[in-house]
């Protein structure tokens, strides 16, 4: 779309059309929660007499988010409210000629599935009865076993290496295999569920499947592992949940990271290890060797709050990790002999000797000539030069002869100009 200005430029609008249409979208988005962590509150409402209630109002209320969800009693006083994302929440059961009932605290877990019934007393609607005191609420609707566990028991519990997934190892039934089974450097699933094979749990964020399977051993792989900060709760659940989650052989690590609320909030964090704050061990200690260095820093920052109050939220999180140790390695460096091309102590090095023609009794020490060689050494060449007594000083290659065996390099050291080959 063009439109001609009186000074007779054109002007495009189609990106400011698309610009205010994306935002018009993303605003007005309605939000759509996944079955797969998501859960669901039933019950029965009835009257002090036991009577059932059609028709009542029952509303749902995000205690953090002011989202609301409601539902009305079918004929046979039942109500069912579907897709709620874990949450705090309050609810409030209306009926015409009766006092209205209201709870707070109820606490869904992920993809739990919450039983939740109400006895109204006889009284105007003006009056309001709320519920303290009340027994905690019983997951009734479904089967399904396992551990769940919550931002307080995440944020409170120290961590190997700040991985989240280690936590799972709570859960009653799973146990370490053999090995190195937690930590960064480790799978987030390896571990054994209710007697079944390691790293065979699917791992769940937000509903979607975050792993890959290895073809030829089933393995199941974690792709992705969110910082602990960034994890809301998670629930390992480990029998008889339902169809919709598959692509595991019968433990599932089913987590909800975290979002804003109609408050803002946020932290900053750092983890540190370091060789300051460790004591020597006692025979270094006593042979004068100091502590080796370590340094390692795990920081990051949260923030998250309101775009619109009771309507749109957003949450941010940030993690890095510096890390650095110091190793030590041993490595051979060439001779004095060998710098000046002489490499026949290989031949000894080997329990071998050489014969008067230089051939070395140990075949693995012995230096073949590649320019003199029968076909391609790589796909079953037959060699024919050896080079005597392995001393590239004194040789030179008849099947190159314009190359010198020696020649002199910058540094004062030499090397060979051919290749050598040892079988």
């Amino acid at each position: 779309m063009r439109h001609t200005s009186g000074s007779g430029r054109r002007i495009t609008i189609w990106p400011v059309v698309y610009l205010l249409l994306a935002c018009l979208l993303l605003f007005s988005a309605i939000p759509a929660q996944a079955q797969v962590y998501a859960g669901s509150i039933t019950g029965l409402v009835q009257d002090s007499s036991g009577a059932i209630l059609p028709n009542a109002v029952v509303t749902l209320t995000d205690a953090e988010k002011g989202l609301k969800y409601s539902a009305k009693t079918d004929s046979s006083g039942r109500y069912l409210l579907r897709a709620l994302p874990p949450s705090t929440y309050g609810i409030r059961i209306e009926a015409a000629g009766f006092s209205s009932e209201v709870q707070n605290g109820i606490v869904l877990d992920v993809n739990q599935n919450l039983t939740l019934n109400a006895s109204l007393r006889v009284g105007s609607v003006g009056e309001t009865v709320e519920v303290t005191g009340q027994a905690p609420v019983l997951a009734t609707e479904d089967a399904v076993t396992g551990q769940n566990l919550d931002r307080k028991v995440i944020n409170d519990l120290p961590l190997i290496g700040r991985s989240v997934f280690d936590l799972a190892l709570l859960t009653p039934g799973v146990t370490q295999p053999a090995g190195n089974t937690f930590g960064p450097n480790t799978m987030a699933n390896n571990f054994i569920s209710d007697g079944g094979r390691n790293a065979q749990a699917d791992i769940l964020i937000d509903g979607v499947s975050t792993v890959g399977v290895e073809q030829n051993t089933a393995i199941v792989n974690p792709l992705y592992t969110p910082s602990v900060d960034a994890v809301q709760e998670f629930k390992v659940q480990q029998s008889n949940f339902s169809a919709e989650v598959g692509f595991t052989a019968g433990t599932v690590v089913n987590a909800v990271t975290r979002s804003g609320t109609n408050n803002f909030h946020g932290s900053a964090y750092e983890f540190v290890r370091n060789d300051v704050f460790n004591a020597n061990n006692y025979f270094n200690d006593q042979a004068g060797i100091p502590i080796a260095p370590v340094r390692w820093n795990d920081f990051g920052a949260t923030i998250g709050g309101p775009i619109i109050k009771n309507r749109t939220f957003f949450f941010f999180d940030y993690e890095g990790a510096r890390q650095s140790i110091s190793v030590t390695k041993n490595a051979g460096v060439p001779s004095q002999a060998e710098r000046g091309g002489d490499f026949g102590e290989l031949c000894g090095y080997a329990g071998g000797t050489f014969d008067k023609t230089g051939l070395c009794s140990a075949a693995n020490a012995q230096l073949w000539d590649p320019y003199t060689a029968n076909g391609d050494l790589t796909n079953g060449g037959v060699r024919t030069n050896f080079i005597p007594f392995n001393n590239m000083a004194t040789y030179t290659s008849p099947g190159n002869p314009t190359i010198a065996a020696l020649h002199p390099i910058p540094n004062g050291l030499e090397t060979s100009s051919i290749r050598l080959h040892s079988r």
